[in-house]
């Protein structure tokens, strides 16, 4: 009999450790109708209906500890349904910077620099996605002394799983767009990506195959930083750190299986439904028939607006009173730029009509 209940305890306990939920599991994104302008700096206000989720798990060597001067990391994610893209805020703290990798098909290496890696599963079936793009594990790299930024992953285009076939692929185009600028040795990655099906292959346009984000769609996604302390002199991965809890046994196959990815939710809520914004001193909004409003407070002298498409060409200037409204609704549907000036002050958002 004490045997039996010996072995109901040990069975109990491995229970209760599977179903441990970490900070990171799972991650709620919210829908932005206001979209954020990519400069790397983060300081758009539509940022602030998100949360930071923060990258704090040490994957390799796994469970250590590593000092906040060597490394700190949390990123936010948003979503929209007209461009059907994800956002991304990553604010990194890396007491050096180790970047220098060259893009080749054959060069791997990668991970041995300084790089913001998105693990992202679009439908989170879990299993294996290795050179396959079931899912994908974006590396996305600090540049060279030719571009900013490179997101490499591998792929087998035999679809044989063979890892003399696999070659690496630069995915530079599903992001967008892509911002990183630093003060210090604090790091602002400020980006959007695709969210690609299971169907695409490298040689198609990826327009073609991006997801339907929508209130609902469950996904896998997990963020991690690949840390060089060094040099890129024959560059070594010193640290592994991830948004998402793992066991030791699992800490280093999430860039093959997805079933390791956090359950990422994307959530659209009333509160987002149409476009707004505020600052301390001025508030405007966009209601569903296109009507652009604005309130701004006696710190504002005269201001002027600005609107320019996504080629930034300027389709209405005007100077702006407070409480005016502009009809915005001959306006082709689309991306544009919004700039309220007055000389002392500038205010730069972004919204789709």
């Amino acid at each position: 009999m004490r045997k039996n209940i010996i072995i109901a305890f040990i069975m109990c306990s491995i229970t209760v450790a599977w179903s441990m939920e970490h900070p990171g599991d799972s991650i709620v994104s919210v829908h932005t109708n206001v979209l954020p302008v990519i400069d790397g700096n983060g300081n758009d206000e539509c940022w602030n209906n998100a949360t930071w989720v923060n990258m704090n798990y040490m994957w390799m060597p796994y469970n250590t500890t590593i000092p906040a001067a060597d490394f700190t990391g949390k990123y936010k994610v948003m979503w929209n349904k007209t461009t059907n893209l994800l956002y991304f805020l990553v604010e990194i703290t890396d007491d050096k910077f180790v970047n220098g990798y060259v893009y080749s098909k054959s060069a791997g290496g990668y991970p041995n620099f300084d790089v913001v890696e998105v693990f992202i599963d679009e439908d989170r079936p879990g299993g294996v996605h290795a050179m396959t793009n079931a899912a994908f594990a974006y590396h996305i790299t600090g540049g060279n002394a030719n571009t900013d930024h490179q997101v490499i992953d591998i792929y087998d285009p035999t679809n044989s799983y063979n890892w003399g076939a696999g070659i690496y692929v630069d995915y530079s185009s599903h992001l967008p767009e892509f911002k990183r600028t630093n003060v210090g040795t604090n790091y602002t990655w400020e980006f959007s990506l695709k969210v690609l099906t299971s169907a695409y292959k490298p040689t198609d346009n990826s327009d073609l195959f991006k997801a339907t984000l929508v209130d609902g769609k469950k996904m896998g996604l997990t963020l991690a930083y690949c840390d060089n302390d060094n040099s890129a002199v024959n560059p070594k991965r010193d640290n592994f750190i991830a948004s998402k809890y793992q066991t030791q046994a699992n800490s280093d196959i999430s860039w093959q299986n997805s079933t390791t990815f956090a359950h990422l939710t994307l959530k659209e809520t009333a509160a987002n439904a149409l476009n707004s914004t505020s600052y301390s001193s001025i508030n405007f909004s966009l209601s569903s028939s296109k009507i652009l409003s604005f309130s701004t407070n006696q710190s504002w002298c005269t201001p002027t607006l600005t609107i320019c498409d996504i080629y930034g060409r300027i389709v209405l200037k005007s100077q702006v009173a407070d409480n005016q409204s502009f009809d915005l609704k001959y306006f082709k549907s689309g991306c544009y730029i919004l700039i309220l000036n007055d000389n002392l002050k500038k205010v730069t958002q972004k919204i789709i009509l």
